[in-house]
């Protein structure tokens, strides 16, 4: 890079989607702070294939079929998929592993030493991988912490890109609304001033970006934009290229659940206003800090202290706020366990973010994107950046909703405004719940880890169900593929509990759905074509009829 060269802002793209990170952080947690070796390597992508993570384009038959079933793989066959799989990147698998580390360590969740080929998790990718459920906190702390010309990336820049991105939008929206124009945040083709800041001075860019609604208005101008790149002296990039980094920027700023997409806009959560004003008067005076090494950088950003974790008058206003944004009066608020309040704040949140993704939704292009899953094919899914464990989660509370109505929905993953789906819920509830019908999804196709990571909580939660209900209870598991162990399981508690429970392939979830007009049907049919099934047949019947449907 020349001396005086400045770059734009941008996240490594080999992870697009950083609802990914975590099956990435499980799968590198097997080799966690040891030297990337052929062994080690092995283990990767080893793990890699299985949980679906790596998809080979070129495989024969008979390990594309154990793949499907979710059979485990000897080392041989894997070695026989790398060498038949041959990597575009230098250094081949390997240098492919390292660039999903580095796209990790650019977002402070591992540490990668390129000398020493020593892999570690960091403490923040320790906590994402310990506490998913409170993603948006730890996003926002990594978010905060990350300086533009740091240990880990090394630029002119000194600029810290996500303060400076809320810094913009709010002035922004303040000069604008004093023109007596709507503000609505700030354009996506607009973006580029933000993340070309060399410093922290976003009054500078606020004026730039006013500068240009004044000679173009809303409009998106390239010629101008791409003059505005070389007379600052940033560095040449496609445009194309340009709006590339802008997406993914900003698909990683989302998962704070603080910055949201609006149509061509990105502007603050409405929900989360408060959190927005918190950050403001915090770190009002905020400057670009130098640190010696990665170790130091990191630290930073693991311990800093988010302005509502430990002040309650703030939390209390938070909550009030969030009250007022849901339409709910404050004298049903009781504010002795701020814990409690938040969380059933957050989950009407969520339910009603759901209910309106619903309402926009179609059936047919929800069950369509659930045969995409159900193949494990390729095609190309309009939800691809969401992971597939994720996904099927999703689509399944779309489309139960859109079905049969959202009233009596409860889906239990953690939503942004805009009903699209961030992670997952805090472990011991059902995946989703629909009046007394409560269902766990997996992707999950390895039949040792689907027995023991999958049954047992359907078992659990439907046990705790039971119990604390008076109508008759109903349980489903859906996965690609079901197994003759996991079926067993079902058959043994069925039995046991004199209960209706039967697990179920994605493709049978499909039919059982077309053949449903109502819930009530649903319900029906549930239990004629599986549970019914499954006590009266040999479970090598029944695995067959559920996981190759005609």
């Amino acid at each position: 890079m020349r001396k005086n060269t400045f770059n734009i802002f941008s996240f490594d793209t080999t992870i697009r989607n950083p609802q990914r990170n975590i099956d990435f952080l499980q799968i590198i947690d097997k080799i966690d702070g040891k030297v990337l070796n052929e062994k080690s390597l092995l283990i990767y992508w080893y793990e890699a294939i299985g949980k679906g993570i790596y998809r080979p384009q070129n495989i024969n038959a008979e390990i594309r079929n154990k793949l499907l079933k979710g059979e485990s793989l000897s080392e041989s066959e894997i070695k026989r998929i790398m060498q038949d799989n041959p990597q575009k990147v230098q250094n081949g698998f390997e240098g492919r592993a390292i660039t999903h580390f580095k796209a990790l360590h650019s977002q402070l969740l591992l540490i990668y030493d390129s000398q020493s080929k020593v892999v570690r998790i960091s403490k923040l990718g320790r906590e994402l991988l310990n506490h998913p459920y409170d993603v948006q906190n730890i996003y926002t702390k990594i978010l905060l912490g990350i300086h533009f010309g740091s240990p880990i990336r090394k630029e002119n820049n000194r600029a810290r890109v996500f303060l400076n991105t809320i810094f913009v939008i709010d002035l922004l929206k303040r000069e604008w609304g004093k023109l007596e124009k709507e503000s609505k945040g700030i354009l996506r083709h607009e973006c580029v001033f933000v993340l070309g800041i060399k410093d922290c001075d976003y009054t500078k860019c606020v004026s730039e970006i006013l500068t240009y609604r004044e000679m173009y208005g809303l409009k998106e101008n390239r010629e101008y934009i791409e003059n505005y790149c070389v007379s600052n002296d940033l560095k040449h990039l496609k445009y194309d290229t340009i709006k590339t980094y802008v997406d993914e920027v900003f698909r990683k700023f989302a998962m704070s659940g603080l910055i949201i997409a609006r149509h061509n806009y990105y502007d603050f959560s409405s929900f989360e206003s408060k959190k927005i004003e918190a950050i403001l008067q915090h770190y009002k005076d905020y400057t670009f800090m130098e640190f010696s090494d990665i170790y130091e950088y990191i630290d930073f950003a693991y311990n800093i202290t988010l302005p509502w974790i430990e002040n309650n008058e703030v939390r209390k206003q938070i909550a009030t706020q969030k009250a007022k944004e849901l339409h709910i009066s404050l004298q049903d608020l009781d504010f002795n366990d701020l814990t409690l309040l938040e969380n059933k704040l957050n989950q009407t949140f969520y339910q009603q973010a759901l209910k309106s993704k619903i309402e926009v939704s179609q059936i047919d292009t929800l069950l369509n994107e659930l045969r995409i899953l159900a193949s494990g094919a390729q095609e190309k899914s309009s939800l691809d950046n969401i992971p597939e464990p994720l996904r099927l989660e999703y689509l399944l509370a779309l489309i139960l909703g859109k079905k049969y109505g959202s009233k009596n929905l409860e889906s239990n993953l953690i939503y942004n405004e805009n009903g699209e789906p961030l992670s997952y819920a805090p472990a011991g509830k059902a995946d989703l719940l629909y009046e007394n019908f409560s269902f766990e999804a997996t992707m999950i196709k390895n039949r040792n880890q689907q027995l023991n990571s999958e049954t047992t909580s359907v078992a659990r939660h439907f046990y705790e169900s039971k119990k604390q209900n008076t109508l008759e209870q109903r349980a489903m598991l859906i996965a690609p593929y079901i197994h003759w162990d996991v079926a067993l399981f079902f058959k043994f508690c069925a039995k046991e509990f004199d209960s209706k429970l039967a697990p179920i392939s994605i493709s049978s979830f499909i039919t059982l759905i077309e053949k449903s007009a109502t819930f009530s049907e649903f319900s029906t049919n549930f239990d004629r074509l599986f549970v019914d099934k499954l006590l009266r047949d040999k479970t090598d019947a029944y695995v067959d009829s559920v996981n190759f449907v005609r």
